[in-house]
């Protein structure tokens, strides 16, 4: 891993938090008090949280949970939402596990998800939060060195829609997909849940971070073919090397 890189990363967005915390000076109480009983900083200072408190969720889906960065920030800010995680990576599972045990609330299932249902190849990154079912692309490695490492592991693909007869799907439901690049293959797999989902929000790429990933253009064709139409970005992520777009988290809403 290139520590010198990976610094420099860290101090960029731990100087982008502050500012964005100083801008929203009467969250700060709130933020504290969410990041001391486990709440992820960054995904709580990412999150609209005025939209959340007002959007009517109910139910949240959580693909690619890693360890619960956006499920302890959706927990901290909706205390009363159901939260379905999913995580292939087994370490990140038993975090994602672990931090939710005494969460009634909270259900977690170990595998990814895609289209069909498969045993696949996952590029395991040494930065886990950058691991994929694709293998990653060279723009990737070079504007990200410290997770470039990475190494084969063997995982279960499902799709989402076969796990729907286990969730209870109380709306609103919001579905939350970050993926690494995977993200097209899941919503081929979920077209029976859409249908009692409500909001969306997913990272899409506008540069390719991963070998055949999907274009934002693919992304938004087909979450319009399901109904829904794009509402904005919530945050985006910006190459360390030109300060070019390469990735938003996108929020699609259900056409009315």
């Amino acid at each position: 891993m290139n520590h010198t890189e990976r610094v420099r990363d860290l101090t960029q967005k731990a100087w982008k938090y502050a500012l964005t915390a100083a801008e929203r000076p009467k969250q700060i109480p709130l933020l504290l008090h969410s990041v001391l009983r486990g709440a992820h900083l960054a995904d709580l200072l990412n999150i609209n949280q005025r939209w959340v408190k007002q959007a009517g969720i109910k139910t949240v889906i959580d693909i690619g949970a890693h360890t619960g960065e956006f499920s302890s920030a959706i927990r901290a800010i909706l205390p009363e939402v159901s939260v379905y995680a999913f995580e292939p990576l087994p370490d990140c599972y038993d975090k994602l596990t672990a931090k939710f045990k005494k969460d009634d609330c909270f259900r977690a299932y170990r595998v990814a998800l895609g289209s069909r249902h498969e045993q696949a190849t996952f590029w395991r990154s040494d930065f886990s939060k950058s691991s994929s079912v694709l293998p990653m692309a060279t723009l990737h490695r070079l504007a990200f060195p410290w997770s470039a490492a990475c190494s084969p592991i063997e995982t279960r693909v499902d799709t989402l829609d076969c796990y729907l007869d286990e969730l209870n799907l109380t709306p609103k439901v919001l579905l939350k997909i970050d993926v690494q690049g995977y993200e097209e293959e899941v919503l081929k797999g979920a077209a029976a849940t859409l249908k009692q989902v409500d909001q969306v929000l997913i990272e899409v790429s506008f540069r390719p971070l991963y070998e055949g990933q999907a274009s934002f253009h693919s992304v938004y064709e087909l979450l319009r073919s399901y109904g829904f139409s794009y509402a904005g970005s919530l945050d985006q992520m910006l190459s360390p090397i030109d300060d070019t777009v390469l990735q938003a988290d996108a929020l699609f809403l259900r056409e009315p």
